[in-house]
């Protein structure tokens, strides 16, 4: 069992006060602008997700529970339940490696509390400004919760973050979301009851990353996460169902069963402004690798055929879980040495590239030959998980040797992407089927009269009733 943190004792109670606090508040301004460029970021990932074989195959799997609730179904033309609603897309949201990251849990809350907040505001009628003081107080409860197991430790467990942590974030915007509709507050007891249910839902093993085919399942982490959180949110309303109520700190809680030792968490900032956004299609861990070889390649101008090796310096993470040899486009997206390569062959934003018609591609599988991967305690024990650190040093054919220490990757909170290169990121799109455009989705989005069911219709490509 592992050692209580000090304080322990009423943890999980003082998070759900905290949580309760910040959804009965009304966002700030600064808290608005953050919840437009999330949702817009999560918007056009999820609409690159539904291309995908996988998501598609889910979407239509829910056709079986066409009409059991007002939820629009991504990608389909019919409605469900918004556990439903919430699973397809969850899984599209997951499914394309481009969600947002919270880097200290390892974790995507984007793909999870996302589709869950709108699922269910689209079933109650939330107003926008109700929608987004929902999912803050899902961001917040999943990173807090999340911390508390730690994230890094919790993937060494053979834990997916994602899944895991996402289930008590969804289940809190879907708390939310029922009590305004009530006319309620969210109280620390609806968050307790539903967190205790998230406890005995949250799910998704590590073993997709081990190997090198099987790994559409890790998309589905994603859409359970978000599923379970409103299934939670449902049960917690059922007062013969009663639930454990130290999801945080108990002996079976979420450190003890999935994580490391309890580590103690104190509200500060809010989570929503310490998130990531991804421009590059590929595991977050590898995106400060990419932005150093950006510099050693002098902006990819170093022809690659002049390459003699390239080292990759991080921590024992890659080692672990991202030498796979991609044999699948979540095993490409995941696989350090593919995406090293790829990179180089195509640069950082050809999304296609890991694509399966690009995994024998002899340009990239010239360059995987190239790459070594060295674990560096050093890095790790000054940066991780607080900042994802990457070290590339490139030996050259003639003999010369170039070295790039990358910190703080493009897209980070501390180098944020702007809302144009946010709706850039779904440029791509157009020649992959009819879909809103970015700009489309930003003006419905800045629109303070969009509420919840027309964002849904909005992100569908539905026309206004």
């Amino acid at each position: 069992m592992k050692q209580d943190a000090p304080n322990a004792a009423g943890l999980t109670l003082r998070l759900a006060t905290h949580v309760a606090a910040l959804a009965n508040a009304m966002p700030s301004a600064e808290d608005t602008e953050a919840m437009r460029r999330l949702f817009l970021d999560g918007f056009i990932v999820s609409l690159w997700g539904i291309t995908r074989p996988a998501v598609r195959q889910v979407s239509e799997w829910s056709r079986r529970f066409a009409g059991t609730g007002p939820s629009m179904v991504l990608g389909a033309d019919w409605t469900a339940d918004p556990s439903v609603a919430a699973l397809v897309h969850g899984t599209a949201g997951h499914a394309y490696e481009l969600d947002d990251t919270h880097d200290v849990t390892t974790s995507h809350p984007g793909c999870v509390i996302i589709p869950a907040a709108l699922a269910v505001g689209a079933e109650t009628g939330a107003s926008q400004a109700d929608l987004f003081r929902a999912a803050i107080a899902g961001y917040e409860a999943m990173a807090l919760i999340g911390g508390c197991a730690g994230g890094l430790e919790t993937v060494h467990r053979g834990f997916h973050p994602t899944s895991v942590f996402g289930s008590f974030g969804a289940a809190t915007a879907a708390v939310a979301l029922r009590a305004y509709a009530r006319g309620q507050e969210v109280t620390p007891d609806m968050l307790l009851q539903a967190w205790g249910h998230a406890l005995s839902q949250a799910c998704g093993s590590m073993q997709f990353s081990a190997e090198p085919t099987g790994g559409e399942v890790k998309r589905v982490h994603a859409g359970l996460g978000a599923r379970n959180g409103v299934l939670a949110a449902d049960f917690a309303e059922l007062s013969a169902v009663t639930a454990p109520l130290q999801a945080a700190e108990g002996a079976y809680g979420v450190a003890g069963l999935f994580g490391g030792p309890l580590q103690a968490v104190e509200p500060g900032e809010k989570q929503i402004h310490v998130i990531s956004l991804k421009p590059y299609s590929c595991c977050r861990l590898f995106h400060s690798t990419i932005d150093a070889l950006r510099e050693v390649t002098d902006d990819f101008t170093v022809p690659t055929e002049s390459i003699a090796e390239i080292l990759i310096q991080g921590p024992r993470l890659v080692a672990e879980q991202h030498m796979t040899r991609a044999e699948s486009t979540m095993t490409a997206q995941y696989s350090c040495p593919y995406i090293v390569a790829a990179t180089l062959a195509y640069g950082p934003t050809r999304y296609d590239a890991y694509g399966e018609e690009f995994l024998d591609d002899p340009r990239i599988l010239s360059l995987v030959a190239k790459v070594r991967f060295q674990v560096d305690a050093e890095i790790e024990r000054e940066y991780y998980p607080r900042q994802f650190a990457s070290r590339v040093t490139m030996r050259l054919a003639d003999g010369g040797t170039r070295s790039a220490l990358v910190v703080d990757s493009v897209g980070t909170a501390r180098k944020p992407l702007s809302v144009a290169q946010i709706i850039a990121k779904g440029d791509g799109l157009a020649h992959l089927g009819r879909f809103p455009s970015g700009g489309a989705l930003a003006a419905a989005l800045w629109d303070d009269a969009s509420d919840a069911r027309r964002l849904a219709q909005v992100l569908n490509g539905t026309p206004a009733a």
